[in-house]
């Protein structure tokens, strides 16, 4: 049967309709678009070989907390994940929000979205800011009334919308309906209507794509969330203990117990061997309930309930898992031993590192592709992974995990030279940074941060920046490197975080000698712009007088069109995007 497509920008695929039962209710039908989750289809695009900024996406310096101050868990969750994460305080939001489990979109505006916007432009940070990681005791859901018909969201999707607007007159596209009326094989049923348009590719702040009339601006949104605050936090240490621990353990593709749920059982082959590709041990099982004795790196099926296939294995650091079911992140599901079909808090509390389900009845095309396995296995992050495999955007998803998590990256490793952590550092001192790639790939970008604020940042795998303009004081001070993809790795991101008190110094600092090459402006903590121009003479400088020193550029001109194409052709080969 043929779902007919229909005109315009809400228009999904065409969708082949797969009957369902009518047993534990995924409602009448599932839609699956055909070729949606296809694998093995190419498709090139000027957007696809174009070069684009290669971010490894997030970082501690592009991560947005986002805590509800009148809930005491969800308060030192979010101080726990900064801590542990190396977030900036400045990039931690604890707003006053509705302690419900649903909100109305106007609540939602005005407790939630326009609060967090607040807090993120008074710290300055917005601009940078790729990824939301909202704490247990957050809503869960937005209602969204549509013409007198309450239609509901996860509240991660409403705010992975980020600046994301209609194309022909910029309003915002939160606050249409988020689906559509759909013709499922002569019954009526109700589905996604906005593709997304971020595919698996690299990610980054600022990244926007227009598309059907919608221009895309979008945040990576996920949640720390289960049964109970441990439970939450769970997730964090998993994904710490999986840092530069890739899983070895097998990934399991279990089929799934009926046609509806079994909707992507499609993909398993051809997933199978690009693992296979990568080293990865991986097999497929058919359907049980109670498959036992296992340990997992990753969980793949769709059912509406599970026995001891869940309690009965243990699960690796680093471990995904998605059940295509309707139902697996009901708000019920999160209360103590409530559960509608399977609930994803289950995983939770077995130590998993991410897990997808969805908040209300989405019919089984909004799942995402367990292709993400493979971009995961090349070292994207969590929330790469889950999202640029994602169909549709302001839907019913909801991603629990730490979305910096990435196990299979080889991360940059960086050094602040001759300052440890914990030592008094004194105002006016140059700061030396440099940053190395264990796999040998160039490093594109470093950046020096100060308590959050920019100090400087460079292309290449070296800046010296001077420590001057802010009263003493403790301090943190933050770097960030992003090394180079290539063809068989996404790019990465590495940093290293010390605690220092700042102690009276001299007011400025001796510009060390210049040299070729030329470092991107930074700003000082009082809003001075400091640089060198590209012949190495000294540019506007903070009032103390400070100036930064050149970066030292990675390679030369030629070398960094070489990785440019070698950039693209990762797009071109690997990473098509799907339709």
């Amino acid at each position: 049967m043929v779902c007919a497509p229909r005109p315009g920008p809400r228009d999904p695929t065409q969708a082949t309709l797969i009957p369902f039962d009518g047993g534990a209710s995924l409602g009448p039908m599932f839609l699956r678009p055909p070729g949606l989750f296809a694998i093995g289809v190419l498709t090139v695009s000027a957007g696809a070989i174009a070069p684009s900024p290669a971010r490894a996406t997030p970082g501690p310096d592009s991560v947005a907390v986002l805590a509800n101050a009148d809930v005491p868990g969800s308060v030192a969750l979010a101080a726990r994940y900064a801590s542990a994460r190396d977030i900036p305080s400045r990039q931690v939001c604890s707003i006053s929000m509705p302690v419900t489990e649903d909100v109305t979109l106007d609540v939602f505006r005005a407790r939630v979205e326009a609060p967090l916007r607040a807090c993120l432009e008074a710290a300055g940070v917005r601009p940078r800011i790729e990824a939301i990681v909202v704490m247990r005791g957050a809503p869960l859901r937005v209602v969204v009334d549509v013409a007198g018909v309450a239609r509901t969201v996860s509240l991660t999707s409403a705010l992975a919308l980020g600046d994301t607007v209609l194309s022909a007159d910029g309003a915002p596209l939160l606050g249409r309906d988020p689906g559509q009326d759909l013709d499922c094989g002569g019954t009526a049923c109700w589905g996604a209507a906005w593709p997304s348009a971020f595919h698996a590719e690299p990610f980054h702040a600022g990244w926007t794509r227009t598309e059907r009339g919608i221009v895309h601006r979008p945040l990576l949104v996920t949640m720390l969330h289960g049964r109970s605050d441990d439970d939450a936090a769970r997730l964090l240490t998993a994904a710490l203990d999986s840092e530069g621990r890739p899983p070895s353990e097998e990934i399991l593709f279990m089929d799934g117990a009926d046609p509806a749920r079994g909707a992507l059982d499609g993909e398993t082959e051809a997933v199978l061997s690009g693992l296979a590709v990568r080293g990865r041990a991986a097999r497929r099982v058919p359907f049980a309930a109670d498959q036992s004795g296992l340990r997992l790196a990753g969980f793949f099926t769709g059912t509406a309930s599970l026995g001891a296939t869940i309690e009965g294995n243990s699960f690796a650091p680093g471990a995904l898992v998605d059940n295509l079911t309707s139902f697996g992140a009901l708000p019920e599901n999160f209360r103590e031993t409530g559960e509608a079909q399977v609930s994803i808090a289950r995983w939770v509390a077995r130590g998993v590192t991410g897990v997808h389900g969805t908040v209300a009845e989405p019919l089984n095309n909004c799942f995402p592709s367990r292709r993400l396995v493979l971009e995961y296995a090349d070292g994207a992050t969590l929330a790469e992974a889950y999202y640029g495999r994602m169909p549709f955007v302001y839907w019913q998803n909801l991603v629990l995990g730490d979305p910096v998590a990435a196990p299979y990256a080889v991360r940059p490793q960086v050094v602040i030279d001759g300052v440890a952590d914990g030592s008094a550092v004194p105002s006016g001192r140059t700061l030396a940074v440099h940053a190395e790639s264990p796999a040998g790939r160039p490093i594109e970008r470093l950046a020096l941060y100060r308590d959050g604020v920019l100090l400087a940042e460079a292309e290449g795998g070296a800046l010296e920046a001077c420590l001057v303009g802010s009263a003493p004081g403790p301090s943190q001070l933050l770097a960030v490197a992003t090394s180079a993809g290539d063809l068989e790795h996404w790019p990465a991101r590495g940093w290293t975080r010390l605690n220092v008190e700042v102690a009276p110094g001299p007011d400025g600092c001796t510009a060390p000698a210049a040299d070729a090459g030329t470092i991107d402006a930074g700003v000082d903590p009082d809003g001075a712009v400091v640089g060198l121009d590209a012949g190495g003479t000294p540019g506007p400088t903070s009032a103390g007088g400070c100036r930064i020193g050149p970066s030292t550029r990675t390679g030369t001109a030629v070398a960094r069109v070489l990785w440019t194409l070698a950039l693209a052709l990762v797009s071109w080969r690997r990473r098509p995007r799907l339709r």
